[in-house]
This record gives structure tokens, C-alpha cells and sequence, in this order.
């Protein structure tokens, strides 16, 4: 959820002074959490406080007349529900405004299938936006962040998205940034959010896209941020810096949801790859860290880790062999095992070079290339003596028979 709230604090200044340029401080000097953040944090704390089975339209009345002022202020329909609020009256007020997909992104973190965060995600909207674009966008956007949190590739989020929910994400943000003009809706702002962070690099990048597209910037922002921290993770030093802005009482819950759901995904699957064996499933790496895959001569990383290592981890097209970005590619499809060998001593010997480096093996030739892990882990018993290469376990378990 901290990456909703760094892309709200970074856009806050821009909301109602569009930029139309990814070059700008990341952390502007004025900068400060707005109405975005403090509705996402109600959100964490309806999840903390039940996960999900409480009516969640308490939670934000709470929030909204804890922090009645903040920066760039409440819609005005969301007012007036509070005001209503107040006196007993919680109906919600059709609204399809971007509010619903703004503060829907703890829900991404906290249940582990589809139906149950989309549930959830309607819960967490309907008590104001029951519209069914307002419900829609929640859905939508907390769908992006449960399948880029469980490791799934931008192409596989795209077409969820787009079958699910019909929305047009053909466009890119260079193609639409000097046409893109304000909109408060979802349709007019998720769409737009989700390609932010498709097109992006990494975390930064990819809200440096949402608030260069103009319109509601810190709402934009939020949401492509939301998305982009359960795919890329978040550098620590942003962190930082993003709780930085925060009132202990806003940051309380953040670090208590963050414990419970966020920091276990960050640190076992983002920023902990420290242990003996290479882990099931990799979806971001340090600087320092290596995806090492198996691929064909040809380079056309199309599917299995290959298609991980293009997606996420910098492999390149036509490049079957090496050291590619934070990827290094083992060719596996030229013929028997033994012809896998030479390029396995190749690595070694370039790991061995690199001790700064950490290099995590995969099954390599155990997908696509038919292979099993006996046939393959042979290949790798000198890597045992090397400190920072890091084999599954059912390679190691092999060469230690």
C-alpha cells in the first residue's frame, strides 16, 4: 500500500498544476499526502479491523473527519456523504469517481485468490461509489495489483484487464500525454493508471508516467502506484521517504499492515534472497542480483522464465547467451544435455568474476527443454564452492547425494 502513497505525495503538487514531463523531483519540496493516502490508510485499517466483513463506509467517515483538511481537500460529493454521514445516513451516492480505485489498493495485498480481493473490492467501494464504473475501477485496479503481486507477466495483466473488464489499453502514455486533458472518473483515470505503469521501467518510472500525463495527477499516481510497488517493489530509500510525510497515526497503520500483509511479500519474494536455495518464485531483485534462466540460442524468450527474465529482469531479444541486464540467459535448446555444459562452465566462470554479483539459478532446462533435475543439476556441482550462486533446493539435494 506505500506505493499509493508515495504516488500521492509525489503527485499532490501537480493535481492543479499539470506537468506534461517525466522530468521533475521525485519528491517535491511541497509535497504532501492528500485525501488519496488518508482514504487508502482508512482502507488498511477496515482490512486490519475484520479483514473486509465490517461495513467499510464507517472507516472512511472516520478518516475523513479525523483529517477534515488535507491537501487538495475531499471531492465534493464525498462531503456531503460525510456530512450525512454524521447523522446516521450512510447510503452511498452512485458516485463513479476515481475514489473507489484511489483507496482500493491494500485490498490487492490481503486475500489470496481473485474472486476474494474482487469481492472485496466491490465492498470497499460500494458504500459511496456503488456506480458501476466507480465498483468497476476498485475491481480493476485491485486485480492489477493481486496478479502483479502473485507474479504475473504486464502482458498477462493486460489481457486480464481488458477481458475482465473492457477497458481500452492499447494506448501508450507518449501517444496520449499532450492530448490527455483532467478527468475524475474511473473510466477517465484507471485506464490511463494502468498504462502508466505498463509502459514504465520501475517503480519511479512508472509514476513519473502517470503524473506527465497531466489531468488528476495524485490520484493518477496513487493508483499506477499501487500496481507498481506489488510488481517492480519499492527501493527502500523511498520508503523511507514516503512514510517520512506521514503523522505517526496515519504511519502506525501503514507499518501494521505493511507487517501483516506487505513487508512478508517484499521481503521473502523482493528484498531476502539470502538463503541457501533459489526461491519458487522471483518478482524483483536488489541491484546486486542476477535471474538466471534457460534459454535458446535464438534468444526468443517466449515462455517459462525466459519470458520472466524479458519481461521483469532486462533479458533482450536475440541474445540466447550472457549476461543481460539483470538476467543471465544458459542456452538449453541446441541437443542433449551435454551441450548445455560448456555454457553451464561459462557462468560459473563469469560468477566467480563477479563476486559483487548474487546469481539465482532456476530449473533450468527442466520446462520448455524437457530436461529433468537429474539430467541437469550434474551440470552444476562446481557451483556448490561458489558463494554467490545460489541452486534450487532440488538441484543442491541431487549434487549432495
Amino acid at each position: 500500500m506505500l506505493g499509493s502513497i508515495i504516488g500521492d505525495i509525489v503527485g499532490s503538487i501537480y493535481e492543479f498544476h499539470n506537468i506534461k514531463t517525466k522530468d521533475f523531483p521525485f519528491f517535491p519540496e511541497r509535497g504532501e499526502y492528500t485525501d488519496d493516502s488518508i482514504l487508502t490508510v482508512a482502507t488498511a485499517e477496515w482490512l486490519l479491523d475484520g479483514a473486509g466483513t465490517k461495513d467499510s463506509g464507517p472507516y472512511y467517515f472516520r478518516y475523513a473527519s479525523r483529517y477534515p483538511h488535507p491537501m487538495g481537500a475531499y471531492g465534493n460529493s464525498f462531503i456531503r456523504w460525510v456530512k450525512r454521514a454524521a447523522t446516521g445516513d450512510f447510503a452511498p451516492y452512485n458516485s463513479c469517481g476515481n475514489g473507489s480505485a484511489m483507496r482500493v489498493g491494500p485490498v490487492g495485498w490481503a486475500f489470496q485468490t481473485i474472486d476474494t480481493v474482487l469481492a472485496a473490492a466491490e465492498a470497499s467501494a460500494a458504500c459511496t461509489h456503488n456506480h458501476p464504473e466507480g465498483i468497476k475501477g476498485a475491481q480493476a485496479t485491485a486485480l492489477c495489483i493481486f496478479m502483479a503481486r502473485i507474479g504475473a507477466t504486464k502482458e498477462e495483466i493486460r489481457t486480464a484487464v481488458v477481458s475482465r473488464f473492457g477497458y481500452d489499453l492499447s494506448f501508450t502514455c507518449d501517444g496520449i500525454r499532450e492530448s490527455y486533458g483532467w478527468g475524475a472518473t474511473c473510466q477517465d483515470t484507471v485506464p490511463q493508471a494502468i498504462v502508466a505503469f505498463l509502459d514504465g521501467k520501475d517503480f519511479e518510472d512508472s509514476i513519473r508516467n502517470a503524473i506527465s500525463l497531466g489531468g488528476d495527477s495524485d490520484t493518477l499516481a496513487c493508483i499506477t502506484g499501487s500496481i507498481a510497488e506489488a510488481f517492480f517493489g519499492i527501493p527502500e530509500e523511498l520508503c523511507k521517504k514516503g512514510m517520512g510525510y506521514l503523522p505517526y497515526s496515519l504511519r502506525k497503520v501503514v507499518e501494521e499492515f505493511e507487517q501483516k500483509y506487505g513487508n512478508k511479500i517484499i521481503k521473502e519474494e523482493q528484498y531476502m534472497y539470502d538463503r541457501m536455495y533459489t526461491p519458487e518464485r522471483i518478482s524483483a531483485l536488489k541491484d546486486n542480483e542476477v535471474f538466471v534462466f534457460g534459454s535458446n540460442l535464438a534468444g526468443m524468450h517466449a515462455g517459462g522464465a525466459a519470458r520472466l527474465a524479458a519481461d521483469r529482469f532486462g533479458a533482450v531479444w536475440g541474445q540466447g547467451v550472457g549476461l543481460q541486464g539483470q538476467s543471465y540467459a544458459i542456452p538449453t535448446m541446441q541437443g542433449g544435455v551435454e551441450t548445455i555444459l560448456p555454457y553451464v562452465d561459462e557462468f560459473i566462470g563469469f560468477a566467480r568474476s563477479h563476486p559483487e554479483l548474487t546469481f539465482y539459478v532456476t530449473r533450468i532446462g527442466c520446462g520448455i527443454a524437457g530436461f529433468t533435475v537429474k539430467e541437469i543439476a550434474p551440470l552444476f556441482s562446481e557451483a556448490l564452492e561458489v558463494k554467490n550462486v545460489i541452486l534450487p533446493d532440488d538441484f543442491v539435494k541431487v549434487l549432495q547425494k
